[in-house]
């Protein structure tokens, strides 16, 4: 028993000494958001579109709940150096231990982000409030323009990168890093004419000479733009693809509406990159054009009165007809003081014996009255 016991007490004091062995120090858990992965960066026009999925989680794994804004940070003259990951510093060859892999990954992306941060400017905080504005559906999109940029006489590539923020104050890891090599639009066209047709609004313009850093430009096409006085803004080009000439026909018009058009020019072989819009030219699209002449008016005459019908008038807003009626050589006096939809009528306000000649005019919706259609003579028996 003695023996047992001592053999019992040795095995403990040997389990409290191992328990007691101290070994490398445990970094804290990271609580920041977790870094954007898959920033992506287009010029669309003069504006650097990014687009990357909206941040959601934290470095643990957890929902990130509290989003404070997101930061977006962008380099001038990049370097191709810049996007690539910094190679992890050379350690002893020996060295295989998981811990030390990860320091080295660690360092690594120390450096790429501080070599980003020496070179790199904020261009922007978006709050988490307004995030609805740059979202479509599960990703956030921010357009840069660029025009700053190239106006000042060259087009460096630029780079990109993004950080999410908490309400604490943490920050997210920078995320990868997207470069852009700017394309250098056309400037403005000039705007001649935009004349109103029935129906129609035509458009022309004077192609620019040169691009916005004063080379000589190549013009690929061009994209027309469209606004109501009402509207603050332009929206999408009228045409989906450019156009290779200098004018453009828009039918998709109404009257009585104040429309203001644009111009931008996009360089040969770059249709999605579009220059600076030309100055707008307005116009009120007013109808003035009256509908076409009726083809035929047939008078039927009987007993104290005269039956007329006529061929219909195809005009999209035709409003009726006026009836007309005229004796000998005086002027003709309208029957109708309201247009009628019909395309028959009756005059039952005339005495027998007598020979009368009839015309018919179509009436649009503005007021516009049309000319007059062939004549009838009709003698009430």
């Amino acid at each position: 028993m003695r023996r047992a016991l001592a053999a019992s007490l040795f095995s403990v004091l040997v389990l409290l000494a191992a328990c007691g062995k101290k070994g490398d120090p445990t970094p804290p858990l990271p609580r920041g958001p977790r870094a954007v992965s898959d920033l992506s960066v287009a010029q669309e026009g003069s504006d650097a579109v990014l687009t990357f999925s909206y941040p959601d989680r934290l470095l643990t794994g957890a929902p990130l709940t509290d989003l404070a804004s997101i930061e977006v940070y962008r380099v001038v003259g990049a370097s191709a150096a810049l996007s690539a990951p910094h190679a992890a510093p050379a350690g002893p060859k020996t060295d295989e231990a998981p811990a030390a892999g990860a320091r080295r990954a660690a360092q690594a992306m120390r450096l790429s982000e501080e070599g980003f941060y020496r070179e790199a400017k904020p261009v922007a905080a978006l709050p988490a409030s307004d995030l609805g504005e740059y979202s479509r559906g599960a990703t956030v999109v921010y357009r840069d323009p660029l025009l700053p940029l190239l106006e000042k006489g060259s087009a460096p590539p630029v780079a990109y990168a993004v950080v999410s923020v908490r309400r604490n104050g943490e920050k997210s890891p920078l995320s990868n890093i997207a470069t852009l090599s700017p394309e250098v639009p056309p400037d403005a066209p000039t705007i001649g004419e935009v004349i109103a047709e029935e129906g129609r609004i035509c458009i022309d313009w004077t192609a620019p000479e040169k691009d916005l850093l004063g080379r000589p430009a190549e013009v690929g096409g061009y994209f027309v733009y469209r606004r109501t006085l009402a509207q603050e803004e332009y929206e999408r080009p009228l045409n989906s693809s450019a156009v290779a000439g200098t004018s453009y026909v828009d039918t998709a018009v109404g009257y009585g509406f104040s429309y203001l058009y644009t111009v931008r020019a996009t360089p040969l072989g770059k249709p999605r990159v579009e220059g600076p819009p030309a100055e707008e030219v307005g116009i009120l699209y007013r109808d003035t054009y009256p509908p076409p002449a009726s083809a035929r008016l047939d008078a039927l005459s009987e007993a104290d009165l005269v039956r007329l019908v006529w061929d219909p008038v195809p005009a999209p807003d035709l409003a009726g007809y006026f009836v007309f009626r005229a004796e000998g050589d005086a002027p003709p006096i309208q029957l109708n003081e309201k247009p009628v939809s019909d395309t028959f009528f009756t005059d039952s306000s005339v005495p027998a014996g007598k020979r009368y000649r009839y015309t018919v005019r179509a009436v649009d919706t503005a007021g516009n009255v049309g000319p007059p259609s062939p004549i009838a003579f009709a003698e009430p028996f």
